[in-house]
């Protein structure tokens, strides 16, 4: 069994790769920087009744010094974390020329800061020889969007930094990026109005597959990436066919 910890998992895809691997029977860290969402998560598992075991830790990726406790915080409880999942990130879209410093700031500090605060810290406590970091990516990072430039500014470093990341901690730790599309979870279906029909048919209508993505594809990537033992530096597409690169 692998202790793993989830950054920003306190729903999304981050909560659904949780409860996954507490299914398997996993140890698994959970990361929240929100006080009232650390709350609502303790209270979900305990009901779930999961296989592994758990521990759900507040803390800002954006803080250097919050991040290093709760590896010391982990570490005491379980010893050494053998897998990393960046999954910490926010939105705040305006257009470009309405993006102020404070919005481009947030979001670019949590996506791609944390990201590396959290990886080094990471690679830092882990002295094994086959850990695994997945960073979080997104096609808008590659070919960019209307209204995002510090939202596709930050996932486009991070697919950087993960290829910086997988050169320098290889061999002993893979770096990998997971790069979903449309997944059917609250905050898409809310930012793309998919639970309307006009909305639905404008992202279905560039998705060859014809569907939404579902956490469970994102799940099975998310394996298929942690149980190879020769990729490193990869960045890995959940998205029908929407982004081919």
């Amino acid at each position: 069994m692998r202790n793993i910890l989830i950054t920003g998992a306190s729903d999304g895809l981050g909560f659904a790769l949780a409860e996954h691997f507490l299914d398997k029977g996993d140890t698994v860290i959970i990361n929240s920087r929100t006080s009232s969402k650390v709350s609502s998560i303790k209270k979900q598992i305990v009901a779930r009744k999961f296989n592994g075991k758990h521990l759900v830790i507040k803390a800002d990726v954006k803080s250097r010094k919050e991040i290093q406790e709760l590896f010391v915080t982990a570490s005491k409880q379980f010893g050494q974390i053998e897998v990393l999942i960046n999954c910490a990130g926010i939105n705040i879209d305006k257009p470009f020329l309405q993006m102020d410093d404070n919005s481009w700031d947030e979001v670019v500090n949590t996506h791609l800061k944390g990201t590396f605060i959290s990886s080094q810290e990471f690679a830092k406590q882990y002295q094994g020889c086959s850990g695994h970091i997945i960073t979080l990516g997104a096609g808008c990072g590659i070919q960019g969007r209307i209204k995002g430039a510090n939202f596709c500014s930050a996932k486009g470093g991070i697919l950087a930094l993960t290829k910086c990341m997988a050169r320098e901690l290889a061999p002993r730790i893979a770096v990998n990026c997971l790069t979903p599309s449309a997944v059917d979870t609250d905050e898409v279906m809310s930012r793309y109005n998919l639970d309307t029909r006009k909305g639905l048919e404008k992202v279905l209508s560039g998705i060859p597959m014809d569907r939404l993505g579902k956490r469970e594809d994102v799940i099975q990537m998310t394996e298929a990436i942690l149980s190879s033992k020769f990729t490193t530096g990869s960045n890995f597409f959940v998205n029908g066919g929407e982004l081919m690169h």
